[in-house]
């Protein structure tokens, strides 16, 4: 039985201007479109297996959307909640898609959520109406157009680039071919954030860009991008010893560099995929330090705006000791991608690929829970572990036992078939 695609893609850029996410200090409504971002959907099938990939050119998908998207979604295609991956780039020069963290870090436009899932449901079902037969092959390279961003100073960690420790290289390219030799659809994954420029404009960062000049060089194609586990690792974009923002025209030239990365590895000789369609997830809880909170609550209330916020919002939560992580695997055709909703370190990938050889790991899927560190960098501190709790609404920050209760979760999805 051979295995089948669908593919679509849809505009999603706000059709009047809202503010962008994932900077605090972009207060104000976008000042211009430099590109159009996009839903892309592609939907497996083998039988009566099935799974719907839905991609967004966002910094992810808000858990507060996802929770009304997903069920709809189902009820609309007629396929289990599971069935469903939600998956963003991380690009942080789009909008915001939900409103469960503090303000400074993510707010939400109603007209624009509403429009956000038309979007998506018209992209889905387009993409349900033109399955047909694929054949896959796997591309594996390396990438070195990321690097490690913390660095130890003496005033603790730093995020600035850090050439000394290993950063995940790892590219992988993933060809649809239709009967005719043709290409259908390209998944590509790669762990490196999307946050090359920090401009008050909407464009898709290098991730976006890179699939539509991907969607140029294969016509009739359309790809899809999943971002790996890169809570530390950024784009090489450095003057001297820090990183820099760069102009949507450097975006576009780090995005040709990539693109021709992803190209040149598709010329290589690609391993087959099979035909079997599997999906499945589980939850976990991660536990919260709850260690001075109730000090930090008081301190507070007379604080500036973002502990405010930050009382607001966790006090809305209960204060709970604990979030909720979910992980889904997808199999296609024997390559194992497992899916977290959460800002992942690249140990996680690694972790993975001990446990299925191969595996792809991916952040920001199926809502956000923040990052989530080692326990060595939760020991070290910074801001992955420390100071974005304060944007993300934690009741605390994440305890070092998590790394072991995602490793037992990841452990317990390699070992289902």
């Amino acid at each position: 039985m051979n295995m089948e695609l669908g593919t679509a893609k849809r505009v999603i850029t706000p059709p009047r201007p809202v503010r962008l996410a994932g900077y605090a200090t972009r207060n104000t409504p976008f000042d211009s479109v430099l590109e159009d971002i996009y839903v892309r959907v592609h939907d497996y099938r083998c039988g009566s297996a099935r799974a719907v990939l839905v991609y967004g050119d966002l910094l992810w998908w808000n858990s507060e959307f996802v929770a009304m998207a997903r069920p709809c979604l189902a009820a609309a295609l007629g396929v289990k909640e599971e069935q469903i991956l939600f998956t963003a780039s991380h690009n942080h020069s789009g909008p915001g898609t939900g409103g469960n963290f503090t303000s400074l870090l993510e707010t939400v436009d109603a007209e624009y959520t509403e429009f956000l899932y038309t979007q998506v449901e018209a992209a889905a079902c387009a993409a349900a109406q033109n399955v047909e037969p694929v054949r896959g092959t796997v591309h594996r390279g390396e990438c070195a157009l990321n690097v490690y961003r913390r660095v130890h100073t003496p005033d603790g960690i730093a995020m600035w680039p850090n050439y000394d420790m290993p950063a995940d290289h790892h590219l992988t390219v993933v060809r649809l071919e239709r009967a005719d030799g043709t290409v259908k659809g390209v998944l590509v994954h790669y762990p490196c954030h999307a946050n090359l420029a920090n401009g008050n404009a909407v464009h898709p960062d290098y991730p976006g860009a890179a699939l539509r000049m991907l969607d140029e060089t294969f016509p009739g194609s359309v790809g899809v991008f999943l971002q790996g586990c890169t809570a530390d690792l950024r784009p090489n974009s450095v003057l001297g010893e820090r990183f820099i923002p760069q102009s949507y025209e450097g975006v576009q030239n780090f995005a040709r560099q990539f693109t021709a990365h992803c190209e040149a590895l598709l010329q290589s000789e690609g391993a087959a995929l099979g035909e079997k369609v599997f999906i499945t997830r589980t939850t976990r809880q991660l536990p919260l330090d709850q260690t001075g909170l109730e000090q930090s609550m008081e301190e507070a209330k007379s604080g500036d705006e973002a502990h405010r916020q930050w009382l607001a919002a966790i006090t809305r939560k209960q204060c709970r000791d604990y979030e909720t992580l979910e992980i889904s695997r997808l199999d296609l055709g024997g390559l194992t991608m497992f899916f977290f909703n959460a800002e992942v370190a690249q140990k996680y990938a690694a972790i993975a690929r001990e446990q299925v050889p191969g595996a792809l790991s991916a952040g920001y899927c199926n809502g956000m829970i923040g990052y989530l560190a080692t326990a060595r960098q939760i020991s070290h501190g910074g801001y992955e572990p420390e100071g974005s709790a304060l944007y993300f609404a934690l009741a605390g920050t994440y305890a070092p036992a998590i790394e072991s209760v995602i490793a037992d979760g990841v452990g317990a999805l390699a070992n289902e078939h």
